[in-house]
Formats: structure tokens, sequence, C-alpha cells
């Protein structure tokens, strides 16, 4: 901890660290008692009754008879000298311990006090002292660059107050540790966080990023699409050549190593046609229907989320738009506004035998739902599909080719087109 150093009254300050056990006569002759006892085996010890052997200072070197090196007067003073400087150190040891505020009222208290002559002679010396040697480089060296962090540091921990009680005014039920005394696992936690929310966000940041789940939940325009897009999800890988539809032809770019490859140019021409389609249906506000696998079974019901449609991601029911009679019949219908809320009205008896069938069919996976593109033909609804290598592409009104087997491209695909009815939605409802 940091102490005021003043030129006033100094000697209180020395005072407070500690006096050696002294005792002054009328005369001013100060009689010290001696810190070792000479017992009747002859062996010297201090009185932490501890050998002489360790009491000695540093510099004298061990003997055996260590009494035998010097003369008893230099040999006590010496002795002497090192108890008090034991005692020196444990004094400012239990200082540290003590807040500043603690420290000044006991340096008021030992102000007030009459100081003999000596005092006065000891705290006149101390004071012309520092008035002569503060400012000095040599004594005292100032650091006034500090960074962010010390300033920060310093208003949470003030001068005037012990880090000891900022702890204990955050954290009241906190167990501190004495000085000097290891860390508890409550003071380790907290030095953890502290550490965490200082440096624990330094290092290198890693940009551009991919996260799977952003191609369903926040996709992108179509606009926005580029080549390098659609080779990163996999789109441009075909099926094996054995497997090739030739009707696919002029969608394939080539082959590699028994594997067709998809050309992306016809691609991203593809999916900026069919996206323009959804928007168009959308905004006019026509019925889009998502039809897909159980594989699939997130990406289209947030597709029909987005633009308000309607998806299917179970067993194609054979007859559900060439004979709705029968299949739909059944079903419960409402009415709707324009932005497909339920209004809650009632039907009249044409809407309620009447059909529904939707405008725009977007199939995910062609050659698995061939009865519903051949039902969809019949009845003229338009539709859009991923058209892989072994698909037939006639069966679809605006085909995309691309892998169809691949989740990240069929997510990529699917994100895209629901975005687009999105926009198309949005138009609509500006409109009202």
């Amino acid at each position: 901890m940091s102490l005021p150093v003043s030129t006033k009254r100094v000697f209180p300050l020395v005072r407070l660290v500690g006096k050696r056990h002294s005792s002054t006569t009328a005369t001013g002759t100060t009689h010290t008692n001696t810190s070792a006892s000479v017992q009747s085996t002859g062996s010297v010890k201090t009185s932490e009754n501890k050998p002489l052997k360790e009491s000695i200072p540093k510099h004298i070197k061990a003997h055996q008879n260590e009494e035998s090196l010097l003369p008893d007067t230099e040999f006590y003073a010496l002795l002497r000298l090192r108890r008090f400087n034991e005692k020196v150190m444990q004094k400012l040891r239990s200082l540290q311990k003590d807040t500043q505020g603690s420290v000044n009222v006991s340096l008021e208290e030992l102000s007030k006090q009459k100081l003999s002559p000596r005092e006065k002679q000891l705290d006149e010396e101390l004071d012309k002292f520092f008035e002569k040697h503060l400012h000095e480089k040599d004594l005292i060296k100032i650091n006034n660059n500090r960074d962010e962090k010390t300033q920060q540091a310093a208003t949470y921990f003030p001068t005037n107050v012990s880090s000891k009680q900022v702890l204990s005014k955050d954290f009241p039920n906190l167990n501190i540790t004495d000085f000097g005394r290891p860390y508890t696992a409550q003071e380790l936690f907290l030095r953890q966080l502290k550490h965490s929310a200082t440096v624990g966000k330094l290092g290198a940041k890693i940009d551009n990023v991919y996260f799977p789940n952003n191609d369903i939940y926040n996709p992108l325009q179509a606009n926005e699409v580029t080549i390098e897009h659609l080779m990163a999800a996999g789109v441009h890988l075909g099926q094996a050549t054995s497997l090739w539809n030739t009707s696919t032809h002029p969608f394939v770019y080539g082959s590699y190593k028994g594997i067709h490859i998809i050309d992306l140019n016809k691609t991203l021409q593809s999916l900026k046609r069919s996206c323009k389609v959804v928007e168009g249906i959308a905004e006019r506000g026509g019925i889009i229907l998502f039809l897909g696998s159980e594989a699939q079974r997130r990406v289209i019901s947030n597709a029909a989320k987005m633009c308000r449609g309607y998806g299917i991601h179970t067993r194609w029911i054979g007859g559900t738009l060439t004979n709705p009679t029968e299949i739909a019949g059944g079903w419960a219908r409402q009415k709707v506004d324009m932005a497909d809320n339920p209004t809650g009205e009632p039907l009249t008896d044409l809407q309620t035998d009447g059909l529904i069938k939707p405008d725009l069919i977007i199939v995910l996976n062609p050659k698995q739902n061939k009865t519903a593109l051949k039902e969809a033909m019949k009845v003229r609804i338009p539709t859009i599909g991923i058209v892989d290598t072994d698909c037939e592409p006639s069966l679809v009104t605006y085909p995309i080719p691309g892998n169809d087997d691949s989740a990240r491209s069929v997510n990529l695909i699917a994100g895209i087109l629901a975005r687009a009815g999105e926009t198309g939605l949005n138009k609509r409802l500006r409109k009202e």
C-alpha cells in the first residue's frame, strides 16, 4: 500500500512503524536491554529462544565459536541491530495490512503527543533531509506514463480505500484472507473473472466464418448470390456419369473422376429467373407450396413461414391436385386477409365447397416427387425444382441445375427462393 509523505512532523510516522524498547534517563542517556541471554551451558540465544548462529548478520562468516570472533561490545551491538531490524520488518508487515485511513488516524493521534527534546531534534533532522532529497530522481522515481489499464485500476481501487474494503462492499459474503496467506477458492474465482474481463478478449479475431444455419434462417438476396457461394455449398457436384440423364446435357460443364460437374453459370442464371417468378407470385397474393422429404423438414417449414406459404415434407398423396374432391374434401377452410392472417369471418357455401390450389410448387427433390410434378402439369400449375444430372428437366417448368443430394446445397437454394417470396410479400403489404 502507498503512504503519503509529508515534511511536517515526520517523527510520528517513525514511531508508528516501531520503536526500540529503551528507557531515557534524566541526563538523556539511553539504556537498551540486550536481546540475548547467556545460559549456564555457555550457549547464547536470542529472546525468541533461537540459536545465536541464526541471528548473526549474513555478512559474518559461520564459525564454530562465533563469540570468539568479535569483542563482546561489538558482538552484542550487531545482535541488537539484527533484532531491531526484525522488529521493524514485522511492524512494516502489519502496517501493510492497515488501510490508509487508519494510518492517518494513528498519525494524527501520535502528532498530538508531546515530543521529547531528542525526538524534536530527530524530527527536525528528518524534515531537513526530506526537503533536500525529496525531489531528487535518485531517491524517488515518479512514473507519469500510465496506460489505460492502470488508470482503470486506479479508478476501481482508489488510493484512499484499500482493495479489501472494495471487495467487502461489492462481495459482502467473500472471505478475504490475511496478508501473506494463499488465496481461497472464492478469491481465485474473482481473479479469474477479472482476468477474463481485461485480457480474455485479446488476440486474433476470426472473420468471415460460415454458419450453416444462416442459409435457412438468414438467406441471401438473389442479387447477392455469386458463383463462389454456389461452389462453396457444393451445388456444382452432380451424379455419377453412369447415372447421367442426357436431357441435362445443356447444364453439364464436364466430368471429373467419374462425377459430372454442373455449370454454375447456368445455375446462377436459372436461380435468379426463378426468384423473379417467386417474387411476382407472392406480390400478387399467390399461394406457394414447398415440397420435399422428411430430411428437409426444417428448411421447408422456415421457407413457408417467410413467404406465408405452405409446405409438405411427408409423402405426396396421389390425386391431391387431379382428384381433390376425394382427397381434400374434408380439409378445414378459413378466410384470411392480404397478410395471410385468419379473419374469423364465416365462409359461404361456394367457398366451403370450392377448391383452392397452389399457384406455384417448389420441389426440392424432383426425382422422388415425379407424381406431384405430373399432376401439376395436368392442372397447369407452374413448378420450380432443383434438377440434378440424373433427373428429367422437362417435368419442371423452371429447372434449377444443382446438387439435390447435399443438404447444404438444398438449404442455400431453398433459402434464396424463400427470401424472394418474402420480398414479394413485403411489396404487397406496402401497397395496402
